[in-house]
């Protein structure tokens, strides 16, 4: 089917070309081809200028119907084409599909392009895109002369202004900027306003920039400029939002900075004689930045703008209506004629009842006015008038004119300013008016009426206060700081702490003020000397303070006279020491308890004895000190102390590290007046050697016990099995004598084999029973020995069954024990020996371990041999206790006794864990209080 397909498709087959139905005419069918070919050509050309169009025109809305109307040209190209082929080549098929993909994308552009006529109808006609144009060249125009408006009051504003591009860049800063930044507007182009930001907070300011520009939220900070002369230092704070332009990217920042130098040295020394008035300054200045944010963000959200000058026009607005100072302009007469949103909030004056008046006859007091007035007068020489004359006097001289003022709210009420006039120049440098910025100051005046106050306080003080600098040199005293010293605080400004302190104490509050760096407070007490070289004694208290940068800048100093507090206790020392001494030379302990039987002196012997420090067993009930069944007897005799009764006993304590600690005690109550028990005295003699070797005696009769009883079941053991081989001897050498006596064959050497095999499992089991017996009896003492040592012995002893077994035997590092050495290699020996013996048809792998658990050693021995049912773990430690019969595994069953007998020896437990046919782990212990410093 598909052979005929394609046959039909690319062949000619039974069709006639298209040319018959011309007749061949050479007119005729010429006629076609050149007209179809014309047509062809020109439906080709035409996508090709299309597509050069569409090239060129990047931002050509509906671009998709371009590419249609190419993909529909060039398909009726292509079907012109194939009429001019038919006529020689009837490829009717291929000729139909062509078609019918021209029809399919013909209908498509033809959907595709109806709901395209609407949005390309509401497209601007050129007539009305010349009127657009028009209106924003008028617009343009109107915003220069805004822009002209603006420059002039950037320049002449009393905050520092400036724009900079996305990156940083520096593209403009007004006169004000430059002159508390300290550099020009040349220098401070590009990124060299950096170089004006003090070095230790520029690393802060550019985090606190870009984290508000990838934020897009407005910056604020306050930090340092630092001239170029490293020696002019101004604080200033600083903000900038974002413009926006109409796409919503941030296009560059537009900012101010103003002046703070002299809040921030205010607001230090507000900070450094009182926490509490920092922290309702800090309290104040947050409301303000709270506010300042507000309106922050009320500017940003006026900026959204559509073009650059628009938003420079919006900006002088936002500044003059966003700032938290009041800004008052007038003409050349003193006629207001700008009065800003804070201004009308602070004085209660609305627009209308202020502009086209003169500023002195409503805000301010005019007694300050001829005062004034007076004051110009002897500067300058000149006859001022009290009036306007007074605030723009030094302005139209060029100079800036900065004082404090009271102004006149509405209502009657005052509060002082800091009112900067500036002269307001035209383009041609004529005075037209003048400008005056008023700053709120009352906090700071209040602030400064505080620090007075308080400095006053201080002076008065009962506590002696002082104050130093990083140096330890005194920046000021109260006078009773140095009256105690013997001086006038005069006299001790700028002198150094180590003057006035006993040369014995120096390296002390040397040590104390290294600590106070580290902490930020210290007590201590030292010996002051006075300025006629007596001596007496003092407690101080030293705060750090810093800046607020957290820069450490001097601390203050807190004196407290303590000499007859300290004189009283030497008294009382000497007293108990003499006391003390007697007690805690004593080789006894010495323990002490009230009625509740709680600790409240113990001797250092005492102490020792269990392991303590004295403070650690102070306090504590006498009880915390030994197991449940002691407590029970001793709260027996404490009841006997309360009813005055003195005895001695024996008693079992609890040391420190859970060691039991025998004792002898000798106790005596002390009893007041009415027979009730105050304390009770006791007498401690550690007797624990003693008593351990008590538990020696017994421990080694129960070991002779156990040694009878297992002797006796070894003479039950050799009367009987230990004769069936002697048995076996003797019945083959007489059967020997009677048939062979004379005549030995085949058969007498059989028999002979007998006889020496009987004879050698009877000296196997001979010497096994014989190396049991031997364990406790002729072991040797204790001593270190190293368990890898012990291991690679009993390996070199096997060395022979692992050579013919071909097994593997790994281990892990070994630690050193106090042991029987010769008994550990022994140990290992049996238990390797038996996973060796024990295996199944695969090599014997063999792996050893060894790991601290609780307060012992716990080794292992894995195999992979037949295993042991869990049913006889314990039988095949018994002697003798055989699982398998001497034609599967050789052996006596002597060998896993003698394991246990050996691990018991050492104080430890021996046991398997194993399933039949997974293999055994052997696990045996050795207590680690048996170990000398236990090495692996």
């Amino acid at each position: 089917m598909l052979w005929n397909f394609l046959n039909n498709l690319l062949f000619t087959g039974k069709y006639i070309p298209h040319g018959h139905c011309y007749l061949w005419q050479r007119d005729l069918v010429g006629l076609h081809i050149v007209s179809d070919s014309l047509i062809a050509f020109a439906y080709y050309s035409i996508p090709l200028s299309l597509l050069y169009f569409v090239h060129q025109r990047q931002d050509l809305p509906f671009r998709n119907i371009f590419w249609l109307f190419g993909a529909f040209i060039i398909s009726c190209g292509t079907t012109h084409v194939m009429a001019v082929w038919t006529l020689w080549y009837p490829v009717y098929w291929l000729f139909g599909i062509l078609k019918l993909i021209t029809a399919a994308i013909s209908v498509y552009t033809a959907f595709i392009l109806i709901p395209l006529i609407p949005q390309a109808l509401a497209l601007p006609s050129p007539t009305q895109l010349e009127i657009i144009n028009h209106r924003l060249q008028i617009e343009i125009a109107e915003r220069r002369k805004s822009e002209a408006r603006y420059q002039t009051l950037t320049e002449v504003s009393p905050v520092g202004i400036f724009y900079t591009d996305t990156l940083g860049n520096c593209l403009y800063v007004n006169e004000r900027w430059c002159q508390i930044a300290g550099i020009t507007c040349e220098e401070a182009f590009g990124t060299g306003w950096v170089q004006s930001i003090h070095p230790d907070d520029r690393q802060r300011v550019f985090a606190e920039w870009y984290r508000a520009a990838q934020e897009k939220l407005p910056f604020q900070s306050e930090y340092r400029f630092q001239s170029i002369d490293n020696h002019s230092v101004r604080w200033v704070f600083g903000q900038a939002v974002g413009q926006i332009d109409e796409n919503g990217e941030v296009k560059g920042y537009v900012g101010t900075i103003t002046d703070i130098t002299e809040r921030k040295h205010v607001e230090e020394e507000n900070r450094l004689l009182n926490e509490s008035l920092e922290r309702r300054v800090a309290q104040r200045t947050n409301e303000i930045e709270i506010a300042n944010q507000q309106l922050q963000i009320e500017i940003a959200e006026r900026q959204q703008i559509s073009t650059a000058l628009w938003e420079l026009t919006q900006l002088q607005k936002a500044i003059l209506n966003s700032a938290n100072y009041t800004i008052i302009s007038t003409d050349a007469d003193g006629v207001i004629k700008t009065f800003n949103r804070a201004a009308q909030q602070l004085l209660g004056y609305s627009v209308e009842e202020v502009v086209g008046k003169l500023t002195p006859a409503i805000i301010h007091d005019p007694v300050e006015v001829e005062q004034r007035a007076e004051v110009l007068y002897q500067e300058l020489g000149v006859k001022i008038e009290p009036g306007i004359e007074v605030f723009v006097t030094l302005p139209i001289r060029g100079i800036p004119d900065e004082n404090e003022w009271t102004y006149i709210r509405k209502d009657g009420s005052r509060f002082p300013v800091l009112l900067s006039v500036t002269a307001l120049s035209d383009s041609e440098g004529n005075i037209n008016g003048f400008l005056g910025i008023g700053q709120d100051i009352t906090t700071r005046k209040q602030a400064e009426k505080e620090v007075r106050e308080l400095n006053t306080a201080m002076q008065n003080a009962v506590e002696g206060i002082g104050r130093l600098d990083i140096e330890g040199r005194y920046l000021s005293v109260n006078r009773a700081y140095a009256h105690k010293f013997g001086y006038e605080p005069e006299e001790m400004i700028g002198m150094g702490w180590k003057q006035i302190v006993h040369p014995d104490d120096v390296e002390m509050l040397m040590l104390a003020e290294r600590e106070m760096l580290i902490s930020g407070k210290v007590e201590v007490e030292a010996r002051g000397v006075r300025k006629d070289g007596l001596f007496f004694y003092n407690q101080i208290t030293m705060v750090k303070a810093d800046d607020e940068q957290g820069i450490f800048n001097g601390y203050h100093c807190f004196m407290k006279d303590i000499t007859e507090r300290k004189l009283t206790e030497r008294a009382l020392q000497e007293s108990e020491f003499r006391y003390r001494q007697i007690v805690e030379l004593a080789e006894e302990g010495i323990w002490v308890i009230d009625s509740n039987a709680r600790t409240t002196y113990v001797n250092h012997a005492m102490a020792r004895m269990l392991g303590y420090t004295d403070s650690e067993m102070l306090g504590r009930r006498i009880f915390d000190f030994m197991d449940e069944q002691e407590q029970q007897l001793t709260s027996q005799y404490v009841e006997r102390r309360k009813q005055g009764i003195s005895e001695k006993h024996e008693s079992k304590l609890k040391s420190k590290d859970g060691k039991d600690v025998w004792t002898y005690i000798s106790t005596s109550p002390v009893m007041d007046e009415f027979g009730c028990m105050l304390s009770s005295c006791a007498l401690v003699y550690n007797v624990t050697d003693r008593k351990q070797v008590e538990q020696q005696m017994l421990q080694l009769t129960e070991d002779l016990k156990r040694s009878n009883e297992e002797l006796e079941q070894f003479a039950y053991v050799a009367s009987h099995d230990l004769q069936e081989p002697l048995r076996a001897v003797t019945s083959y050498t007489q059967l020997l004598a009677q048939r062979y006596q004379g005549n030995l064959d085949a058969k007498a050497d059989k028999y002979i084999n007998h006889i020496v095999d009987g004879a050698s499992r009877m000296q196997q089991l001979i010497n096994d029973l014989l190396a049991y017996s031997r364990l406790g009896t002729r072991a040797q003492e204790f001593e270190i020995a190293d368990c890898n040592a012990a291991v690679e012995q009993s390996l070199c002893n096997l060395q022979i069954a692992i050579a013919e077994k071909q097994a593997i035997i790994t281990k892990d590092v070994m630690p050193t024990v106090m042991a029987d050495e010769f008994q550990l290699v022994q140990l290992f020996q049996n238990l390797i020996g038996n996973a060796i013996k024990f295996c199944r048809e695969e090599v014997p792998i063999i792996h050893i371990t060894a790991i601290i658990q609780d307060d012992e050693w716990l080794f292992s021995v894995r195999d992979n041999g037949i295993g042991i049912d869990p049913e006889y773990a314990d039988r095949i430690f018994i002697i003798f206790g055989r699982l398998h019969s001497r034609r599967e595994y050789l052996g006596t069953g002597i060998g896993l006794a003698i394991c246990k007998r050996i691990v018991e020896r050492h104080g430890g437990r021996i046991w398997v864990e194993s399933l039949p046919e997974e293999g055994a782990t052997f696990y045996f212990t050795i207590p680690i209080v048996n170990s000398c410093n236990i090495k692996f």
